[in-house]
């Protein structure tokens, strides 16, 4: 009979006794616990680490976009799984209280400085003074794209669905009107003087026979890309962020762990 890695290891080490053997699983086990915690407590991961079900969509520029536009920030963002909640929502005619459902997904989002590709002088404007601050300011759209339905669902405004969503995420999210700010200095990634922009988007109404959703997100880059359009005008699109999304559920009984990722995020230009 063959033995495992870990037993020949073991009977390297002299731990003949089974006893022994487990004691050595046991030290290996607590090594590595030691390791993953001196990791953890690390001042990038005080600073950055994703919390608790968030998943990160890192900062990513080509040395052709970063050369193309010298004033390129893209930012380094966490997302939180696409979720629902009830909230009670008034009638802005009748002022009656009506209970409804909102999509929504909450974000962090850091300005750290790109790679520059091992360039040593990476590209600076110096001709072009800014006329001013760049801006943040983040658009979200939601796309219906099964059995031939195109719905487009845009980030809303809703005060009552914004309490609901922060009693429950625990933090001060703030809707895409009222984050709007200046575009934060860049800093080195891991940096701990820097705070992130912390942000949500809210949709009221997806359609809920639908299976497969589409997300845009704008405003976490200001790339652009100027391309030849059909009719063979000049098209300016812009660096977007795109993620997918699939429903396993019905319009019955309606729950969020039926909204999954179909796939993984991408930067694309649209």
């Amino acid at each position: 009979m063959k033995l495992s890695t870990m037993t020949r290891f073991g009977r390297t080490m002299g731990c003949r006794n089974p006893h022994n053997r487990l004691s050595l699983w046991g030290l290996i086990g607590a090594f590595g616990l030691i390791g993953t915690l001196m990791i953890a407590s690390g001042p990038d991961a005080q600073a950055q680490a994703p919390r608790g079900g968030e998943f990160r969509f890192p900062a990513v520029a080509s040395a052709e976009e970063q050369i193309s536009q010298s004033d390129l920030f893209v930012f380094d963002v966490y997302f939180k799984p696409m979720r629902m909640i009830s909230y009670q929502r008034t009638d802005p005619k009748t002022g009656e209280k009506k209970l409804e459902y909102a999509w929504y997904i909450v974000y962090r989002a850091f300005n750290h400085k790109l790679e520059t590709k091992g360039r040593e002088n990476p590209p600076v404007n110096d001709f072009d003074p800014k006329v001013a601050p760049q801006q943040f300011v983040p658009e979200a759209k939601l796309v219906v794209t099964d059995n031939g339905r195109n719905d487009v669902y845009e980030d809303q405004v809703i005060p009552e669905a914004l309490a609901a969503i922060n009693k429950r995420e625990k933090g001060n999210y703030k809707n895409s009107v009222n984050i709007v700010q200046p575009i934060p200095e860049a800093v080195e990634p891991g940096s701990l003087d820097t705070a992130p922009i912390e942000g949500v988007f809210i949709w009221r109404g997806v359609n809920p026979d639908a299976n497969r959703y589409t997300v845009f997100l704008t405003g976490f880059s200001n790339g652009l890309r100027r391309i030849e359009g059909a009719d063979g005008t000049q098209v300016i699109q812009t660096k977007t962020i795109l993620q997918k999304y699939w429903r396993r559920g019905d319009r019955y009984d309606q729950r969020e762990s039926e909204i999954v990722l179909d796939g993984d995020s991408q930067w694309i230009y649209r």
